[in-house]
């Protein structure tokens, strides 16, 4: 379990949501210190969500995840207005910062597994410069199935406490769900394309536009048509469900 009261979490569109501020979960994620009992950490957004809605197999996956953030300010907003409360939106790519830090402070290892050739050595390179001393070790997310047993023994014998798992939604969770018991890991954290942020490879949005909760925006602008589905499909049919739930859950006449 998360460490954290059922009757706490938020319920969005099926998905519950625990209310954490980014200071409570890098807490909660450094407090997992059992390799034996590995705990799974996951963002949730509007894609999450509409994905959980429409693929069993995700939505199973997800339920199985130990501690589920609000990756997205869509969720904070839908949340209240559904009468729950969520402090704030924790984004994965203002998280890891913190996290390092906290982690090379202490000693916990951090373990990299995702991206394209290239891309997690050049994330890791950014977390050292501000948080000197860490101690991280990567590989790229181009891992067959064949060579999936290798990964498996290179993560455990390095010993991290952190292994973040950076495929992309649904396949990060599937992973994850297939291969955590064989990992000798604390504590995992799915974190979708969050080394090609990191790393630099994709410039982060203005200030501006991260107050005004449209990073979306800015994502769709600079990946059109990786990203254009799921947003602008993807947003319709969230507040289309949103609005579904809010009918439901009001009172009937008595």
């Amino acid at each position: 379990m998360s460490g954290f009261a059922q009757a706490e979490r938020a319920h969005v569109l099926g998905v519950s949501i625990d209310p954490l501020s980014q200071d409570e979960l890098v807490d909660a994620i450094l407090a997992w210190t059992d390799p034996l009992t590995p705990r799974v950490a996951t963002g949730v957004n509007a894609a999450v969500c509409n994905l959980a809605a429409s693929n069993t197999e995700f939505a199973a996956d997800l339920a199985e995840v130990e501690l589920r953030y609000a990756d997205g300010q869509s969720i904070v907003w839908a949340a209240r207005l559904l009468g729950f409360r969520i402090p704030e939106r924790v984004a994965t790519t203002d998280l890891i910062y913190p996290l390092a830090a906290r982690a090379a402070a202490s000693g916990t290892r951090l373990f990299l597994f995702g991206g394209k050739p290239g891309v997690a050595e050049r994330a890791a390179e950014r977390l050292l410069t501000d948080a000197p001393g860490l101690l991280v070790e990567c590989s790229d997310g181009y891992v067959s199935a064949a060579e999936t047993e290798a990964l498996i023994a290179r993560i455990n014998a390095y010993r991290p406490g952190i292994l973040l798992v950076g495929l992309g939604d649904p396949l990060q969770q599937r992973w994850v769900a297939e291969h955590r018991r064989r990992l000798a890991v604390p504590a995992i954290l799915t974190c979708g394309g969050l080394f090609d942020w990191t790393s630099g490879d994709n410039p982060r949005a203005p200030g501006w536009m991260l107050s005004a909760g449209l990073e979306w925006l800015w994502r769709l602008l600079i990946e059109p048509r990786r990203l254009g589905a799921r947003y602008l499909l993807g947003n319709p049919a969230f507040l289309f469900r949103l609005a579904r739930q809010m009918v439901s859950s009001r009172p009937g006449p008595r």
